[in-house]
């Protein structure tokens, strides 16, 4: 039998070009379907590689987080604590129709804390003299955060008397000494009874009055007895040497400092490296 040729006709290539196509549609769902069935997580290699990526990121990323929130800590967080504890003092001086304020000392432990101070010249037996607060405990600044006045009271002795002035510290002469920083560290904000910011000479001493270490004061003592824990801060007193801790005005601004980057400077340019360029934190007077 003789086989006839056909002519390929157009409508012949379109079926056979769509069966091709659908031969290769059906494959490629084959594929996908043993695929699927067989791939169900990680390989190895890809979970090595994640994992890889993110202890990279932790080793990387972890020292910028951790300055942030030190950042964080010493700008905003202790700037709302002593904001609330101001506003504290503000409300106690109004309670007590008294003068009342904030006293920010450093404790024989290196942390700075605020402690709620009241008017008391029948305690004090000093005109100007200040005690704590009855029933409010010294609250404790971050361990890395100190607030200064930024001004020393200089003193001298001058026959019987002692002589004080007031200076702004803005040379590195005048805060490379430990009692510079003592002093500038040492200092209290003060509020009249009608709840307004004043200056106001301040003389802070333990409730009982006394110079000597027969007081059982556990906020305000003597030298002696807080180096034996009867208190937490060392008073002042006529004679401030070597402390440098004695009367001064009160102030209206302050400066919240990083207490690592103050120690990363040199002594002898502490001003000029790094204080100078700190923010000066001005209360509001009502």
């Amino acid at each position: 039998m003789a086989i006839t040729e056909r002519p390929m006709t157009s409508s012949t290539l379109t079926r056979a070009s769509s069966s091709s196509f659908e031969f290769l549609l059906l494959s490629f769902k084959l594929h996908k379907m043993r695929s699927n069935k067989t791939k169900t997580g990680f390989t190895l290699v890809e979970l090595l590689t994640v994992v890889a990526v993110i202890l990279l990121l932790a080793v990387v990323g972890l020292p910028a987080a951790k300055k942030v929130l030190n950042s964080f800590e010493s700008s905003l967080s202790v700037r709302y604590l002593i904001s609330a504890a101001l506003a504290n003092a503000r409300a106690i001086a109004a309670r007590q129709q008294a003068y009342a304020g904030l006293r920010f000392q450093q404790a024989l432990d290196g942390n700075q804390y605020m402690t709620f101070i009241v008017h008391d010249e029948a305690a004090t037996n000093l005109a100007y003299g200040f005690r704590a607060v009855v029933g409010y405990k010294p609250m404790k600044l971050p361990e890395n955060v100190c607030v200064m006045d930024g001004r020393l009271v200089e003193r001298d002795l001058v026959g019987f008397e002692v002589e004080t002035e007031d200076v702004l510290i803005d040379g590195d002469d005048l805060i490379n000494d430990p009692c510079e920083l003592t002093e500038t560290n040492t200092f209290s904000i003060v509020f009249s009874p009608a709840g307004k910011l004043a200056i106001h000479r301040i003389w802070v001493r333990n409730r009982d009055g006394r110079t000597d270490d027969s007081s059982n004061d556990s906020i305000f003592n003597t030298e002696n007895n807080v180096r034996a824990g009867i208190g937490m801060f060392i008073e002042d007193d006529n004679e401030p040497w070597p402390l440098r801790l004695g009367q001064e005005p009160s102030r209206n601004n302050f400066v919240i400092y990083d207490k690592r980057a103050l120690d990363a400077v040199n002594e002898g340019s502490r001003w000029t490296d790094y204080l100078q360029h700190l923010e000066v934190i001005y209360i509001s007077p009502y």
